[in-house]
């Protein structure tokens, strides 16, 4: 499913932001962005949406940006020791008459960036995540019911188009029954036994009732799990890929050109079901 969650959140003189995303996806996939400075941090938060999300692509994107009264610069005195004691021998060796002043340690960078230390950023990268997730997951609770209402559609078809093979099941077998009744009259000269056991054959090629049976069974599947919260996506898929297996079969043994006309249908359901299933947590 999909969805779109900002964050934000301050600490240590720096604003956390974070955009979130989340895309379909089979199988559940964490990328996170901008913190490769913080191993410990990226790790945290792939668990906290790891715990978040069960299926699809789920990135998070992060800007830390300094807040304009909390910038924090160090100043390294040994480092600027040194830098000054390399400037005057540079003065010397080359008979440079400036001498090294302020100014030139400013510029090779004495004073620092004060590093940011994971675990105090934590809190704020946590509150910002979490504000992301609820927009996130606001987003996701309304596509789903749109989902549900679909897949609710389809399954109502499908339960409408299994009554009717019912009917029509019943009709074509007793029509297949009745002509190879006929033909066998015609064929007297046949050994009765044998005509009989090849009409018996014929007869259970032609009957229907088991896989009418399943597809009753998945299609009850179907509505309970629909009716169930959490998430559902790959039992669905399986549910839809096995309606439509069965409707192959129903097809391949029917009698007569309503029954597969009506497995076809019954096929066409099932492929719709299991694409929408893939947009499904």
């Amino acid at each position: 499913m999909t969805g779109f969650g900002r964050g934000r959140a301050a600490a240590q003189g720096v604003e956390v932001q974070v955009d979130l995303r989340t895309l379909n996806g089979r199988f559940l996939e964490v990328r996170v962005r901008g913190l490769s400075d913080f191993p410990l941090l990226v790790h945290r938060v792939e668990e906290r949406l790891r715990t978040s999300f069960a299926r699809g692509t789920v990135e998070a994107i992060f800007r830390l940006l300094p807040l304009t009264n909390g910038a924090r610069k160090t100043l390294d005195v040994n480092l600027a020791k040194q830098y000054l004691a390399d400037l005057r021998a540079l003065r010397a060796a080359l008979g440079v008459e400036e001498k090294p002043g302020l100014s030139h340690l400013l510029a090779l960078g004495v004073f620092q960036e004060a590093k940011l230390e994971e675990e105090a950023l934590w809190p704020a990268l946590e509150e910002a995540l979490n504000q992301a997730i609820a927009a996130v997951e606001r987003e996701r609770v309304q596509e789903g019911e749109a989902l549900r209402q679909a897949l609710l559609r389809e399954q109502r078809l499908l339960t409408e188009l299994l009554a009717k093979a019912e009917k029509i099941a019943k009709k074509e077998q007793k029509l297949a029954e009745t002509r190879l009744r006929t033909r066998a009259k015609e064929l007297e000269a046949v050994d009765p036994g044998r005509l009989s056991a090849e009409i018996s054959l014929l007869l259970a090629r032609s009957d229907v009732r088991e896989e009418l049976d399943r597809l009753q069974a998945h299609a009850q599947g179907l509505e309970r799990t629909l009716s169930r919260d959490g998430p559902l996506g790959k039992e669905l898929e399986f549910l839809a890929q096995e309606i439509g297996r069965e409707a192959g079969t129903l097809g391949a043994k029917a009698y007569g050109p309503e029954l597969a006309q009506l497995a076809l249908e019954l096929r066409l359901a099932a492929e719709r079901l299991r694409e929408q299933a893939r947009n499904v947590e």
